[in-house]
């Protein structure tokens, strides 16, 4: 189902905020409205780029296939998110699934259409390109944190979870990729400190089965 976006629903989004209401109106002549029931995915993982949603109304999952098989939901959004921005702007295989948690409205445009406006408009051009290096700005300083702060500790934190008590018994299979992928580390880096922890006498380790056995040790290196 399709409908006539009006421009200044545009300026809702970060993308387009500071375009001048001429760029507004042109931007929105290219967009199509469409829907999405709960459930329904819009796109799948490694599907092309062929298109940027934003989205209007309801909220949606992104979410990850890993070579296991195990689907991993990164984010959940919120109305007035851009939906495939980076992976429309670089072309080739979307990064992730997006699946409509509710119903939605989105707004959509077309990756031809939009570099088409990129080049009759620069005001478009030159808002994507700041807000290009704002992102990249955002997720360098999140990188720094990530490479500064205690990985000990948050798996530590993950494994503490995971036991859910005060037994220190751990019922479900523990798996070390799901670990790296929940602290933002790399599955090596884990499996050396539970290493270090079993020879400590901290933890037992087996074949994803695990116990805390120092669970007073394991709460301390979580701090």
């Amino acid at each position: 189902m399709f409908a006539t976006t009006n421009h200044h629903q545009l300026r809702n989004y970060m993308l387009f905020k500071d375009l001048s209401e001429d760029a507004l109106i042109e931007l929105a002549s290219h967009c199509q409205h469409q829907t999405l029931n709960v459930g329904e995915t819009l796109f799948h993982q490694n599907d092309q780029s062929d298109a940027l949603y934003l989205l209007e109304e309801g909220q949606i999952h992104i979410v990850r296939q890993y070579p296991d098989g195990e689907d991993v939901i990164l984010a959940t959004e919120m109305p007035y998110y851009a939906i495939g921005d980076l992976s429309m702007l670089v072309g080739g295989g979307r990064t992730a699934a997006v699946v409509a948690v509710s119903d939605c409205t989105l707004i959509k445009i077309d990756r031809d259409a939009f570099f088409e406006i990129c080049q009759q408009v620069p005001d478009v051009a030159s808002q994507v390109i700041l807000y290009l290096a704002k992102r990249l700005r955002d997720l360098n300083l999140k990188v720094r944190e990530y490479a500064i702060s205690n990985v000990a500790a948050r798996v530590a934190s993950v494994v503490l979870l995971l036991s859910g008590g005060d037994t220190g018994e751990i019922k479900s299979k523990v798996r070390v990729s799901r670990i790296a992928r929940a602290i933002a580390t790399d599955a090596d880096t884990v499996e050396r400190i539970l290493r270090q922890w079993q020879d400590a006498g901290y933890i037992l380790f087996d074949r994803g089965q695990m116990q805390i056995l120092d669970l007073d040790m394991i709460r301390h290196i979580a701090g």
